[in-house]
């Protein structure tokens, strides 16, 4: 009778696991201000041309005026000036902190906080903390997003961009 109970105690902790599973991953998928915040700011500063899906429709602007491409072409050009290819321009994000100032069905100011550097292999990356080589850069951005089509949009000039250039 003991084993009997201890497969049901087994069993229903497997349910119990499968469906916290599940809820995890549906809390996960579900998009907010400061979660697009973050994805837009970690694209920008890796040069990912996927930043463009986070970007609302005034800013992105059209393919005759295309604001990523413009930007990422220009810190190509940076690079090759510097003698270097474009993974020396590449940054990645860390201690990131994010505060919402404010925030309404439609539109949210969101206050990023934290540290940049040059994005290079992680084993590199260690080894450059433990000798104190290499430059860590702090930032302070805040982002204005707004909801298009249902999908939270970063507006405005995040990081200096803009259609100007």
């Amino acid at each position: 009778m003991a084993n009997r109970s201890s497969n049901s105690a087994w069993i229903l902790v497997v349910i119990l696991a499968v469906c916290l599973q599940v809820v995890f991953v549906l809390a996960d998928c579900r998009q907010t201000a400061t979660g697009t915040a973050i994805n837009f700011s970690k694209a920008y500063f890796l040069l990912d041309a996927n930043m463009e899906k986070y970007m609302c429709s005034e800013l992105a602007g059209d393919e005759d005026e295309p604001v990523v491409a413009a930007y990422l072409q220009a810190m190509t050009d940076e690079a090759k000036a510097r003698g270097f290819g474009t993974g020396m321009v590449k940054q990645t994000i860390t201690h990131l902190e994010t505060e919402t100032l404010a925030q309404d069905a439609e539109s949210a100011t969101i206050h990023l906080k934290g540290r940049h550097r040059t994005c290079i292999h992680p084993v590199f990356a260690y080894v450059a903390s433990l000798f104190r080589l290499g430059q860590t850069h702090e930032f302070e951005e805040t982002l204005e997003l707004i909801k298009e089509d249902g999908k939270w949009k970063v507006c405005g000039t995040p990081y200096g961009l803009s259609m100007e250039g």
